[in-house]
């Protein structure tokens, strides 16, 4: 494979994989929330959407891939507890329901009267077809979905762009940024860095030559799919503020539809149906092989007479479990998961700081990270 293909093709899957349900509404409300500091607002939630999820793609390969040595660095409790954690919020009580949730809304704005819970039935069949070969999931996502979902997107950008007249930017505003950065933590992406990182460079590991770094051959990728994310946010940011007034009183997971019905008519429905389908699908199917192959490992799975057996079965319970959580719908979900975010993920932005750029200081890490979550508690 040419470097260039190499590049094209997982610059497309890292997009894809962090372009889910969240990345559809959360971006929008920042420009909703902030019509005229948008750019501004835009600039806190590139912190937190966009520079430290992908420092987390890397900080993790610094320890070999392996992300129980880096929660490690904050002590035996979070190496055991943090990753069951960030991982059940990424996976079947978090994320992936949201998912569900956030593309039955496309279909919902198509006025098919498709209740939720068949809806989720069918997102999960196809989500379990897809979990069965990682390397077919990279390979589709990378050369179909994520160049039909980048179009879609570019059309409508474009097409906003042209309608609207352009908002006057007030100077700086720190609330704005605020707004952004802790807007950002909703996407939950520093989370599914940790854990994307070694699927990632599992993938890439495997068609990168000997006397090559994997690292060094990340790096082409890795800066595509940051940089086609931050362009999709801004575009998202963008249509949140010059079209605040078409979302009054719409629930979240509806904002997106209803700015692209205005737009493109009757054939918008159709683009923003798959749009949604096709980022919430691509995104349930990486978390949802990422979590299974944690159950495994922590169960001890893998070392059993039939792995692939106990496999399965794991991959079965995920699904049911999201689909259960699926049908609190968006609003919902947001309310389970909140409080959690709050707490866990300044400690965890700490962590990935000082693991990046400091090495050793086990004790200093432990107590500060400790501390950030005491302090987050009692702020609740």
């Amino acid at each position: 494979m040419s470097n260039l293909k190499q590049t094209t093709i997982y610059g497309f899957s890292i997009f894809a994989m962090f372009f889910g349900s969240g990345n559809l509404v959360f971006p929008l409300m920042v420009g909703i929330n902030n019509p005229e500091s948008w750019i501004f607002a835009f600039l806190g939630f590139f912190l937190t959407g966009i520079i430290l999820p992908f420092l987390g793609l890397f900080v993790v390969k610094l320890y070999q891939g392996n992300y129980y040595r880096f929660f490690g660095e904050a002590g035996e409790l979070a190496q055991l507890f943090i990753p069951l954690f960030t991982l059940s919020l990424l996976g079947p009580f978090g994320v992936i329901p949201r998912c569900i949730t956030v593309a039955h809304g496309g279909l919902e704005f198509l006025e098919l009267d498709i209740p939720l819970s068949i809806f989720s039935i069918i997102f999960c069949i196809i989500c379990y077809i897809a979990c069965i070969n990682n390397r077919m999931m990279f390979n589709v996502v990378g050369k179909l979905l994520s160049p039909i979902l980048l179009l879609f997107l570019l059309l409508l950008f474009v097409q906003g762009y042209q309608q609207t007249n352009l908002i006057t930017i007030h100077p700086l505003s720190i609330a704005s940024i605020k707004d952004g950065f802790f807007t950002g933590y909703a996407t939950m992406d520093l989370f599914a860095a940790f854990f994307f990182s070694g699927l990632m460079f599992q993938q890439i590991s495997s068609i990168t030559p000997r006397n090559k770094s994997v690292v060094a051959a990340a790096i082409a990728p890795t800066m595509l799919g940051a940089t086609l994310l931050g362009l999709v946010y801004l575009g998202f940011v963008f249509l949140g503020a010059h079209y605040k007034y078409l979302t009054q009183n719409l629930p979240s997971e509806l904002i997106l539809p209803a700015i692209t019905d205005h737009l493109f008519g009757a054939s918008g429905a159709i683009i923003i149906s798959a749009i949604m389908i096709l980022s919430c699908l691509t995104t349930s199917v990486a978390l949802i092989g990422i979590y299974t192959d944690y159950l495994c490992s922590f169960t001890n799975t893998k070392n059993n007479n039939n792995p692939n057996k106990w496999h399965h079965y794991l991959l079965i319970i995920t699904i049911i479990i999201s689909f259960y959580i699926s049908l609190l719908d968006f609003a919902g979900i947001f309310e389970l998961i909140t409080p959690l975010l709050n707490i866990s993920y300044p400690s965890l932005i700490f962590l990935t700081i000082t693991c990046f750029f400091v090495r050793g200081k086990k004790q200093m890490k432990f107590y500060i990270f400790y501390s950030i979550i005491f302090f987050q508690i009692i702020l609740l």
